[in-house]
């Protein structure tokens, strides 16, 4: 994996209410995985990291900051912009991560610099139901940060169901799954079930690894 593609992912989140600040709208190991943003160190944290390669998303998950927690590919930030009102550099550079209502997730890379990137809804729900599903925040991450927790030459990461079709594909020439990439790729515009799609993208993954180990990477 390139420096280039690596991401930094940052969780923009507001606390709604006076419960909610007493209840805490984080797990208690949140910070073990997550880098929380303030007014002073947003643009620091986020250009370090973007310098360092990896790109930024800001989201508003618990569960998949664990997950990726080995995977160096990825980091995780957090913003509560009801505590910190990150607006712009002390420049008058314009930052404006809450930008279109909170909760909402931003991915940041080189390419995107320190404005980031918003996310591309894939199907008709809303984005926080989309992003609700576990499996689609897994896939949101894996796509942007060009990453992927299953790894077809140790297994490691992999479900029951990937590794069965690793099994499948591993038989096939490389002309056959260069055929199947292309085939699934094409699928990834059409409107389908969240579950669906995330199979999809599963498989897609899996056959752009062995694409890629054999040398071929022209897609």
């Amino acid at each position: 994996m390139s420096a280039l593609h690596r991401i930094l992912t940052l969780a923009i989140a507001a606390l709604l209410s006076a419960t909610a600040v007493n209840a805490g709208i984080y797990p208690p190991d949140h910070w073990t995985y997550s880098t929380k943003l303030t007014t002073d160190n947003y643009a620091s944290k986020i250009s370090s990291e973007i310098e360092a390669g990896k790109t930024v998303f800001a989201p508003a998950w618990n569960a998949v900051t664990k997950t990726f927690a080995s995977n160096d590919d990825v980091v995780f930030m957090d913003v509560n912009l009801s505590e910190e009102q990150i607006r712009e550099s002390p420049h008058g550079d314009s930052y404006s991560p809450g930008a279109g209502g909170w909760p909402t997730i931003r991915y940041f890379n080189k390419e995107t610099g320190i404005a980031g990137g918003a996310y591309v809804k894939k199907t008709d729900r809303a984005m926080c139901d989309e992003l609700g599903d576990e499996g689609m925040m897994e896939a949101y991450v894996e796509e942007y940060g060009n990453t992927s927790l299953c790894s077809v030459a140790s297994g490691k990461g992999c479900d029951e169901r990937e590794v069965g079709f690793i099994a499948k594909v591993k038989a096939m020439s490389l002309e056959d799954q260069r055929a199947q990439l292309l085939r699934l790729e094409g699928m990834e515009g059409k409107l389908m079930k969240p579950d669906l799609l995330l199979w999809v993208k599963k498989r897609k993954k899996i056959l752009r690894q062995l694409v890629v180990t054999s040398g071929n990477d022209e897609l």
